[in-house]
């Protein structure tokens, strides 16, 4: 069976989406993997630093119009992507962030880099949710891409390490 991640990515291209900027880090193993079986579709571009990551999706977004995916992982990567998405905000691009978080059975305990990733990204985003449940990433998912391009700004999407791996539940 699929997992999550996989989901993720199968969902991405229902959105038309060809290309995700990103930087690998262990909060997104899940996702990497994935995008690995993906063989290309989406493109997984790794740029040298997070921050260029949601400042190419940003320009992504001006310059096709599509809306401009990022991925990141947890902790100083997920802090690194808020300069280029408040590019996006400001300049009113939908973009859509995909950021990794420690796995569940760890938050809340000052695990390693531990951060609460969805009040960091509050006042960038104009959506954003944890999925923390794998029936839930296909609405999280579809929410976001509908925010973004309905307000013309940043949604963020995270994802704990865990349920990138678990079983897809489309």
């Amino acid at each position: 069976m699929a997992q999550v991640s996989d989901f993720v990515l199968a969902r991405l291209r229902e959105w038309g989406v060809a290309r995700v900027f990103g930087y690998p880090g262990d909060g997104i193993n899940g996702l990497l993997g994935a995008f690995d079986r993906a063989k290309g579709d989406p493109e997984f571009i790794q740029v040298r630093h997070e921050e260029m990551a949601a400042f190419m999706a940003c320009g992504h977004a001006k310059f096709t119009g599509e809306v401009g995916v990022c991925v990141a992982t947890s902790g100083p990567g997920a802090v690194h992507l808020l300069n280029g998405l408040y590019d996006a905000k400001l300049d009113h691009q939908p973009v859509v962030a995909i950021v990794g978080q420690q796995k569940r059975l760890s938050l809340g305990t000052h695990y390693q880099q531990e951060i609460h990733v969805d009040r960091l990204f509050a006042d960038v985003s104009e959506y954003c949710e944890m999925v923390t449940h794998p029936g839930q990433a296909r609405h999280v998912i579809d929410r976001a891409f509908k925010t973004a391009l309905t307000t013309r700004g940043v949604a963020t999407i995270v994802i704990p390490n865990d349920i990138q791996e678990e079983d897809a539940q489309p």
